[in-house]
């Protein structure tokens, strides 16, 4: 049981309240939490914070945390009829209180299937509106595969299946002069053949990677960037476009990728620096993206989402590519947006 700051524990009569969960791994409830919360009570609603560990399947209740006067105080519920559940809460030892929550409860996300990225390309592949989005995949089950991809699309990314945040990923160019160019974070190293058979076997030989066209989505300066759409579903329970912004790697060999130094711009700016008269077709073009895809990927993860990051490329004539969709996008750049969808759906 909590404790409130008076040493007791409180026992909440939820008939009078309109209780949503807001389930997250860290013990003390993070600042969206705090905000999310503030703004629930505009809407009449009463969130409470908690981990998984803080359910009580025995009893059916909840042991959690409420934000009154400025503060968090213990306190003990049944539990709400919706949950706002990260994903990060999905882990092994925790299986058996989500299942419990699964029969009890609407939860945000049911991580039924994720969106893998070979899986996701496959989807795409046979979705009629979205075939344009996909980026030539395949296995990389031997060398003489990366050997005729590499040959067939100039250049080609090589990453880890389970791969986050562009670790152990690599892009690979052939030379004109029969060498390859290997790049890795922000290293570019020329490989001779045999090279590049010892990269194989010592990198990625019963690993379990992919190949992918490389996509060359970079500024006018170089640098590597994305798209990354954010998508919540708003009050009448319909994905809206909370924001959508370019995410620049800077100096990176590789990918766009904010953890490892970077910056973030507005899209629009972006496209007319960056795509001349192009820029407002693309932009139309992401819009459109915005309003029809989440659907289609809502369905072929089979459960109801609240929200999704769209990581999308642009390359040099200004066509887009799904690169992959993130089930829990950073809220950091539009947090005010994010936090008022939420609560309104």
């Amino acid at each position: 049981m909590h404790h409130n700051q008076k040493g007791k524990t409180k026992i909440m009569d939820t008939h009078t309240y309109n209780l949503v969960g807001f389930m997250r791994n860290f013990k003390h409830p993070p600042y969206i939490a705090e905000l999310t919360a503030k703004m629930c009570v505009s809407q009449g609603l009463t969130l409470v914070y908690m981990q998984p560990s803080d359910v009580d399947i025995e009893k059916g209740i909840i042991n959690g945390k409420v934000f009154v006067n400025n503060q968090w105080e213990g306190i003990t519920t049944d539990i709400p009829k919706f949950i706002d559940i990260s994903p990060y809460c999905f882990k092994r030892k925790n299986r058996e209180v989500i299942q419990y929550l699964n029969e009890k409860t609407q939860l945000s996300d049911a991580r039924v299937t994720n969106f893998g990225k070979a899986k996701l390309q496959r989807f795409l592949k046979k979705s009629d509106g979205f075939k344009h989005l996909v980026i030539p995949t395949t296995r990389a089950k031997s060398l003489k595969n990366v050997e005729e991809y590499v040959g067939r699309h100039e250049s080609i990314v090589m990453k880890p299946l389970g791969g986050e945040q562009g670790k152990g990923v690599y892009i690979l160019k052939k030379k004109m002069d029969g060498d390859y160019l290997l790049g890795y974070q922000k290293e570019e190293k020329t490989l001779s053949h045999q090279d590049l058979k010892d990269f194989f076997k010592t990198n990625l030989e019963n690993k379990r990677y992919i190949l992918q066209k490389y996509i060359n989505s970079r500024s006018m300066q170089g640098d590597p960037f994305d798209c990354r759409v954010h998508m919540e579903k708003n009050g009448e329970g319909k994905w809206q476009n909370a924001k959508s912004y370019i995410r620049v790697g800077i100096g990176q060999k590789v990918v766009s990728n904010v953890n490892q130094g970077g910056g973030i711009s507005d899209v629009k700016p972006f496209l007319k620096a960056n795509f001349g008269d192009k820029w407002e077709d693309i932009n139309n073009n992401l819009q459109e993206l915005a309003t029809n895809l989440p659907y289609v990927l809502e369905e072929f993860r089979g459960c109801k989402m609240m929200t999704m990051g769209m990581d999308v490329g642009i390359d040099k004539e200004g066509r887009l590519y799904l690169f992959e969709v993130n089930s829990a996008p950073i809220t950091g750049p539009l947090r005010d947006i994010a936090v008022t969808l939420r609560v309104d759906y």
